[in-house]
């Protein structure tokens, strides 16, 4: 892919996995919250939590939620039938992806984990 506007710094960072841990919505938000933190970037709004659960689809059941930064954003699906997760980062600036990942995997208590920088 060309990098069309290379003045901008661009990074991303697809993460999926399983988790081990009880999800709700407080978790979600946390999780967001700290992500935050542990990147450094600067939050610009409150997390925003939301589910599928009402509309009753059979696969797509869990939480999921997003977060703004000055620095662009983050997000995070989760599949409660499967115990399965995707956490989208994609920010401006430079950031730890071992720091993340590790964090990721701390926080969920992951069984297995993949990831893929872009």
């Amino acid at each position: 892919m060309i990098n069309l506007e290379p003045k901008i710094t661009r990074k991303r960072l697809i993460v999926e996995g399983r988790y081990t841990i009880k999800i709700d919505e407080e978790i979600i938000k946390n999780f967001l919250i700290k992500l935050t933190e542990n990147l450094k970037m600067k939050k610009i709004i409150e997390p925003i939590i939301f589910t599928p659960n009402e509309l009753k689809h059979p696969i797509h059941h869990g939480i999921a939620g997003f977060i703004g930064w000055a620095e662009s954003g983050g997000s995070v699906y989760t599949w409660d039938k499967f115990n399965f997760f995707t956490v989208d980062i994609y920010t401006c600036k430079g950031f730890s992806v071992e720091d993340a990942i590790e964090f990721i995997k701390d926080y969920f208590k992951t069984s297995e984990l993949e990831y893929q920088e872009i």
